[in-house]
């Protein structure tokens, strides 16, 4: 009888798996509706299913940005489905994020199942509901899907009066741990029964909504604590060595976890941040067996893959013409400095805790070609060759163009101007002005809209850090509520009203539970 590390290297069939994660349906963006960006991304993903031949698509959680999304958030989501379901995407698989309402998620399910989409909102109570056997065209096994959702507080543990926070992380943990464990051994006997079968490898593929331990994240990018005091993060060895691959969602910055090569985050695919500005947005094609589209770290193999890349960007230029070909312009005139790093990070890229990164980038380059015949980089993430598996990064184009600018007057004058010439004719860009200069200035918002009238740009958020100093120096000052987050209020709250600092540390944690209860209750439940 075959074990599951025996089947690894029979042969495979073969399979395109494309993953991606943390669409956030419905998010604004300092107020700004961004729908547009969805829709063109839902367009491009569509066509990219196409183009790649994907059998398999897999959404990482955060579908939506709330539990209570939009009607034209919703509608987005379902004609999406609607339209993939008659393509040559063969299964779509769906868990919840920490940002979906599971029971949302959930109410359709028994109806998407119709259309071969497999949505897992809650965590099941029978964790066979969560092995999901998927066949191909045929009936014959294609894969085991592992489709764990974000496990919640109340899916992993038990909370007791006084427990510690160490006690609390954990309890997690091991909740987390013993959850995985428990879908990884039903899904290897499932693979062994299937194995013997077929003779034939069938890969495990899980999924999972988690916060890795060093993970990279960007100052604005709204990615949320999962449980109350950052607890709950995982390690890659929180994965069984049965798992063929792991697609991960809940951090925007693509990334690989603890430099395995099968466990990775696909990020999100628009800036949902200014912070997240100057990243490279992806997807990741995950290929099994002999596949049509063999990708080299010396050249292309095979010229599906230009014709692929210009075919979907072609048809999405039909769709939102103006938008793809601005981006394919953009991503065209980036500097050297995008091929030293896939990702293009700046200074506002931090790792999680200040920790030396579980969680590594990557910097291997790869070129496509666009429908202009301008350069479009792809990257060869991991080839193992006994496995007969690829990851393949897909560059996403960037729709709306975002820039954060700071400096003084002078020289935020000057990045404007400089911003606005490197824009084409049809092209607009979003701006976060920060203050940092010393001089005092009042009227600052006047300022700068003098500075960028008649231009082709939108201020979407200025910052004055002279202003936030004098908060910390209780002075007084004039705020909005949308120069602050929760957080921030609750930190004025404290020094309004004098709070002794031996107080501070005690208020903070009720406040944060406080926060995380509202942030994960479930509205939509009954």
């Amino acid at each position: 009888m075959s074990t599951p590390a025996d089947t690894k290297f029979m042969p495979a069939k073969p399979l395109n798996i494309l993953h991606t994660s943390d669409w956030h349906l419905g998010r604004r963006l300092y107020g700004r509706m961004r729908y547009e960006e969805f829709e063109a991304f839902l367009d491009w993903l569509y066509d990219t299913i196409s183009a790649q031949k994907v059998d398999v698509l897999i959404v990482a959680g955060d579908i939506f940005d709330t539990m209570t999304p939009s009607n034209r958030a919703q509608a987005l989501y379902y004609e999406f489905l609607g339209r993939v379901s008659r393509s040559c995407c063969q299964h779509i698989v769906i868990v919840a994020g920490n940002h979906d309402s599971p029971t949302f998620l959930d109410a359709p399910s028994n109806v998407l199942k119709f259309l071969n989409v497999h949505v897992i909102g809650t965590a099941c109570e029978d964790l066979n509901d969560e092995v999901l056997v998927l066949d191909d065209a045929d009936g014959t096994p294609h894969c085991i899907i592992a489709a764990v959702p974000y496990l919640r507080d109340r899916d992993v543990r038990s909370s007791s009066a006084g427990e510690s926070a160490d006690s609390k992380d954990a309890n997690v943990i091991k909740g987390i741990r013993a959850h995985y464990d428990e879908v990884a051994s039903i899904a290897k006997a499932k693979q062994t029964e299937l194995a013997e079968a077929n003779q034939r490898h069938i890969p495990i593929i899980a999924t999972g909504h988690l916060f890795a331990a060093g993970g990279t994240t960007t100052e604005d990018d709204g990615v949320r604590e999962l449980y109350v005091g950052s607890l709950g993060k995982i390690s890659a060895d929180m994965f069984d060595e049965g798992f063929d691959y792991v697609a991960l969602g809940h951090l925007h910055v693509p990334q690989r976890v603890g430099g395995r090569e099968s466990i990775r985050y696909s990020g999100s695919p628009i800036a949902m941040g200014f912070g997240e500005a100057k990243q490279q947005k992806q997807v990741l094609l995950v290929q099994f067996g002999a596949v049509e589209n063999y990708f080299s770290d010396q050249k292309l193999t095979s010229n599906s893959f230009a014709e692929s890349i210009t075919f979907q960007l072609a048809n999405t230029v039909t769709k939102i013409e103006k938008s793809v070909e601005k981006a394919a312009k953009k991503v065209a005139s980036r500097s050297t400095g995008f091929i030293d790093d896939l990702f293009d990070f700046d200074d506002s890229v931090e790792s999680v805790e200040g920790k030396e990164s579980d969680v590594k980038e990557e910097s291997t380059v790869e070129e496509g070609l666009t429908q202009t015949g301008a350069k479009l980089a792809y990257q060869l993430l991991h080839d193992d060759e006994s496995r007969q598996m690829q990851v393949v990064s897909l560059p996403i184009p960037t729709f709306q163009k975002l820039a954060q600018i700071s400096g003084d007057l002078e020289s935020i004058n000057k990045t404007i101007d400089k911003t606005i010439q490197a824009l084409d004719a049809t092209e607009s860009v979003w701006l976060e002005i920060i203050y940092t200069g010393d001089d005092v200035v009042s009227e600052l918002r006047e300022h700068i809209q003098a500075m960028v009238d008649g231009l082709p740009c939108e201020v979407l958020k200025i910052k004055n850090t002279r202003t936030y100093n004098k908060v910390l120096n209780q002075q007084q000052i004039s705020e909005t509520l949308q120069d602050l987050n929760e957080e921030e209020v609750f930190e004025r709250c404290l020094i309004a009203h004098n709070i002794p600092d031996e107080q501070k540390s005690s208020l903070r944690d009720a406040y944060d539970q406080i926060v995380y209860n509202l942030r994960h209750e479930d509205t939509q439940a009954e």
